[in-house]
């Protein structure tokens, strides 16, 4: 009896090897960085002015992408500060630029295009889709 669940074990271990399955970002300690995230762009989903829905797909973008970016905006805050080095440096750190990191990628832009666009509508729209999308990462 002993046996077989090893044996059940060790294939359930080479299959996830076999197969690439990696941990969810969530998993990976990021869960604080995601929800930080996920209450920002829920923010700026729900506020009615420019001003609130920019400041807030900013604190977004700041904590997907980490000080160390360009897009890195050290004027509007960092609500993720200490709890990691943000979205895309954990996940390449701990998985390289898999598809994870590609998806918070291009979150970070569509946030950025977003505010660029000075458009009420299309910003809380987008940050619509960047909670949507944030939250599934959370759950993987």
């Amino acid at each position: 009896m002993r046996i077989a669940r090893w044996c059940v074990l060790c294939a359930a271990l080479s299959a996830i090897v076999a197969f690439g399955a990696q941990p969810s970002p969530a998993a990976m300690g990021m869960g604080e960085e995601l929800k930080t995230a996920i209450t920002h762009s829920g923010f700026a989903e729900k506020y009615d002015t420019t001003k609130e829905v920019t400041l807030h797909l900013h604190h977004v973008i700041n904590c997907i992408v980490g000080p160390g970016d360009p897009l890195f905006d050290k004027m509007a805050g960092n609500p993720c500060q200490g709890q990691g080095k943000g979205i895309m440096p954990d996940i390449k750190a701990a998985m390289g630029q898999d598809q994870e990191y590609q998806v918070a990628w291009w979150l970070a832009h569509l946030a950025d295009q977003a505010i660029k666009m000075g458009n009420l509508a299309q910003a809380k729209a987008a940050a619509h889709i960047i909670k949507t999308q944030l939250t599934s990462m959370s759950k993987m």
